[in-house]
């Protein structure tokens, strides 16, 4: 009996997993929308990380949305790796796809 509740159990988890999967998939997520859910609370114009880069970059280009020198390739490393109070963000924090987003998103910005 035992053998039966754990084969329906089996059998029903594996059913409810590629949908899983599959929703997860189809959810995809502008950069604005991963931007303004996962980084906006630091990179804001009053947020900890555009006063942290006030500190070093031009006048006026500390807020990651008015940044002129923002290449896609250079956001996607350093959301990778972090620099210096940034921290990393990890395939378990943003995916691959959603990091390119947000880089992409950043760039077409400037």
């Amino acid at each position: 009996m035992k053998a039966v509740h754990f084969l329906a159990l089996a059998i029903a988890a594996g059913a409810l997993v590629p949908a899983a999967f599959t929703a997860k998939a189809s959810e995809a997520r502008s950069g604005q929308d991963i931007y303004f859910d996962k980084c906006v609370y630091c990179h804001d114009s009053r947020g900890w990380g555009t006063r942290v880069l006030a500190r070093r970059t031009p006048p006026g280009e500390a807020e990651l949305t008015k940044r002129k020198d923002l290449p896609a390739a250079y956001t996607k490393i350093v959301v990778r790796r972090g620099l210096n109070a940034m921290p990393q963000f990890t395939p378990t924090d943003l995916s691959d796809d959603e990091v390119a987003a947000v880089a992409r998103w950043l760039d077409e910005q400037n």
